[in-house]
């Protein structure tokens, strides 16, 4: 399926979704079994003598998507350059879970190459990703080690909204809490994302040093006084009223300036002083009546984290870091 769709513009509907099976002169009954089926999973049927000029973005794209369809029993490769992207949201969650379960078929048994620019879809229709940037491979993995254990600052902050923390490297100095305890006991996410890593101290600015776990491999490259990049995700962070930095490790006490509702999650952004220098924390918390009534604008908050969702980088310049995050 192309991105630019590549309709025969003098053919209707149907003749484009059956173009194939003509070429090869497929059996007539079952080419028009198999195009009532595409026309129903896309909801297009009705529109069969319509021309590619009558029909919207969103329905040529349909119809492009169709057109690959025909043909899985017979090549297993199904090659989609974004395939949903000029769908509204209900329709292209529809058709993910459609394309996921087609994928998976015992009969169909496809390989399928999916591209896209929606982190939220390609975790959801893919077995393994890879993430590509400006033609180059940045990483390949699971949707898993893609999101919780990204190689780069842009695999990072592609998967999700991030907050970032200039840092340096103390793993030689003693930490002023106790950074191997478990954050949550028996908590068995915790224990996969880093079976094998090491929490490492590092120090942002304030009185008290942050932790995050990074691998063997990342640890050993890092050196004392080095600097590092601490990243965080916006839903990775915690927030609780008034002043709790003596109660919460890597916390930093701050003010809402601006909560935003945003259907199931709450998108709050808090100011906080690092340094002498302000800077904004973006935190999101699922949507609910606590949110709603209790963390209003203006707000003393504390914003922490779990040192297991923590992530720490080599720091790769302050160029670099403008560049992927758009600061400039």
């Amino acid at each position: 399926m192309f991105e630019n769709y590549a309709l025969f513009p003098h053919m209707n509907i149907y003749d484009n979704i059956s173009y194939s099976s003509r070429v090869h002169a497929r059996d007539t009954k079952q080419t028009e079994i198999i195009v009532e089926q595409v026309l129903m999973m896309t909801l297009l049927l009705g529109r069969n003598k319509a021309l590619p000029e009558e029909l919207s973005g969103g329905m040529k794209q349909r119809v492009a998507l169709c057109r690959a369809l025909m043909n899985l029993e017979q090549t297993k490769l199904l090659i989609l350059d974004e395939p949903l992207k000029a769908l509204d949201a209900g329709l292209r969650m529809s058709l993910r879970r459609e394309l996921l379960l087609m994928a998976k078929s015992n009969q169909l048994k496809l390989t399928v190459i999916h591209v896209t620019n929606e982190e939220q879809e390609a975790m959801m229709v893919a077995d393994r990703i890879v993430v590509l940037n400006q033609g180059k491979l940045a990483q390949i993995g699971t949707p898993h080690e893609i999101y919780y254990q990204p190689k780069t600052l842009f695999v990072a902050n592609f998967m999700s909204e991030i907050n970032w923390f200039d840092a340096i490297c103390v793993k030689d100095k003693k930490p002023n809490w106790d950074i191997y305890e478990k954050s949550k006991k028996g908590d068995k996410l915790f224990a996969k994302i880093h079976g094998d890593s090491i929490p490492m101290p590092v120090d942002i600015g304030i009185e008290k040093f942050f932790a995050a776990y990074v691998n063997k491999a990342v640890y050993d490259e890092i050196n004392q006084n080095d600097a590092v990049l601490l990243v965080v995700r916006a839903n990775h962070m915690k927030i609780r009223l008034g002043d709790r930095k003596n109660k919460k490790n890597n916390a930093i006490i701050g003010k809402i300036i601006r909560r935003k509702f945003m259907g199931v999650f709450y998108r709050i952004e808090v100011l906080v002083n690092i340094n002498g220098l302000e800077k904004v924390i973006i935190v999101t918390n699922p949507a609910s009546s606590e949110i709603h009534n209790t963390f209003l604008e203006g707000s003393e908050v504390t914003v922490y984290f779990p040192k297991e969702l923590g992530i720490i980088f080599k720091h790769p310049g302050k160029d670099v870091v403008n560049e992927i995050l758009k600061l400039e």
